[in-house]
């Protein structure tokens, strides 16, 4: 109980829009956690602590300094600070598209040496080939889109809104 007081009095770190937000339940899964590592040997529990002091300060410095600068409106980035799930950074897709973009122009560089010096019997051009896949894979990917915007719009909301609205921490004894 004295580490939950504690961790609860740390929570005024954040700023005042984030701790009315997202305090009750911070300190839920706190206090869940908690119960399930009080077992464990004292190191853990150390362990346990440091990790969840550390995560507490960096967030509430983040917290901080997005409200200084005025970079984040609580209605408009909620659940912004959800880590996202890429496997890879999205700055990928483009440093992908661009080797992409290379091996066709070396291709074509490479069908044009050959008609200039080899025979005349030359190698198709590759960029109609090309066009066509990326217009098929972009009508698939707009079909996938259009089904799952008709889903959400059949349903009126999200699952993500519906759970925005579910509040297990608040009926806890």
């Amino acid at each position: 109980m004295l580490l939950t007081t504690l961790f609860r009095s740390l929570l005024f770190l954040y700023p005042n829009y984030y701790r009315e937000e997202f305090g009750d339940e911070m300190a839920w899964v706190f206090q869940q956690a908690y119960a399930e590592i009080r077992r464990e040997n004292a190191l853990a529990r150390m362990e346990f602590c440091a990790r969840e002091l550390q995560g507490l300060l960096v967030g509430s410095a983040r917290e901080r300094v997005r409200a200084l600068f005025a970079m984040q409106c609580p209605e408009r980035w909620k659940g912004a600070n959800m880590e996202s799930k890429f496997r890879f950074p999205r700055a990928t897709l483009v440093l992908m598209l661009l080797s992409l973009l290379g091996v066709v122009l070396t291709l074509e560089q490479a069908r044009m040496i050959e008609v200039h010096y080899g025979n005349d019997v030359g190698m198709p051009p590759e960029w109609p080939i090309l066009l066509w896949i990326f217009g098929q894979l972009l009508l698939i990917a707009l079909g996938f889109a259009a089904v799952a915007w008709g889903i959400f719009f059949a349903l009126r909301r999200s699952g993500i809104q519906r759970l925005e609205e579910l509040k297990p921490w608040r009926g806890q004894k």
